[in-house]
């Protein structure tokens, strides 16, 4: 296992916004965007014109134009000709839409001081039955598994199981988890998804599912037998609606609580 400690930022610091650099333009641009947001770094509740966030970012007014429908989308902004672009401030990290953008680790380092992570990436033999019944592969494929515990302030907060067949992954990647070598997998299954060839995620579909803490030994949070708590399974899928991999994410909900946003 391995940790790694993470302190937040502190919010509503002003000032000119970090440029985003190469890769897929559009999301890391919607996720340098939303980053400021939740740090509340836009005085008025209310972001620049698209020039001037073309400018700080380093990208193009199409990119933030792009960013900005994401965002809207999503339900943190809104945009009329005439008032610009309005962020929404009851909408926070906790927002079950924002997940895919900011993570657990994003949705714990909002409240609480110190977030670490202790987690190992392995290949195992088999998938596990939800796996296998989720992306409708045979009880003989090897997986790529990524078993991750979240603690908040020393709690274990989020317990996560993400598994995709280790076909499925980049050619170096299984070189080098087939050899037993250090590999430190990016914070979210969609980042790591960036590069499986042909496999992007493309969309996901989530099931909240309430369950009891079992008597049994070897529940991963720190919660009393008898305890509720939700699980979210998550079958992810590619553009061409293949589904690609499984995680199964165990919350302790007095650490998260989700919530859905709606918009017209």
């Amino acid at each position: 296992m391995s940790g790694s400690p993470v302190r937040r930022t502190p919010h509503g610091a002003a000032g000119k916004l970090p440029r985003v650099g190469n890769g897929s333009l559009a999301e890391r641009t919607t996720r340098a965007l939303l980053e400021a947001i939740m740090e509340r770094r836009f005085p008025g509740d209310r972001l620049p014109n698209e020039p001037d966030l073309a400018a700080q970012l380093g990208v193009s007014r199409t990119t933030i134009r792009t960013a900005l429908q994401t965002l809207e989308r999503l339900g943190v902004v809104s945009r009329a000709p005439a008032r610009g672009t309005q962020i929404r401030p009851h909408v926070g990290r906790e927002s079950i839409l924002l997940h895919r953008l900011v993570g657990f680790r994003g949705l714990l380092e909002a409240n609480h001081d110190e977030v670490r992570v202790e987690q190992r990436f392995e290949v195992r033999e088999h998938p596990t039955p939800a796996g296998m019944a989720a992306l409708g592969i045979g009880a003989d494929t090897p997986m790529v598994v990524h078993d991750k515990v979240i603690f908040a302030d020393g709690r274990p907060a989020v317990h996560l199981v993400q598994e995709v067949p280790l076909d499925f992954v980049a050619e170096e990647t299984r070189r080098r988890l087939v050899a037993g070598r250090r590999f430190d997998p990016p914070d979210t299954i969609f980042e790591f998804s960036q590069s499986w060839p042909g496999r992007k995620i493309d969309h996901s579909l989530v099931e909240l599912v309430p369950a009891v803490v079992p008597q049994s030994a070897g529940f991963r949070l720190d919660m009393a037998p008898g305890t509720p708590y939700l699980v979210m399974r998550e079958v992810h899928y590619a553009a061409s609606n293949e589904a690609v991999a499984y995680s199964e994410e165990t919350v302790d909900d007095s650490f998260i609580r989700f919530r859905m946003v709606r918009t017209r």
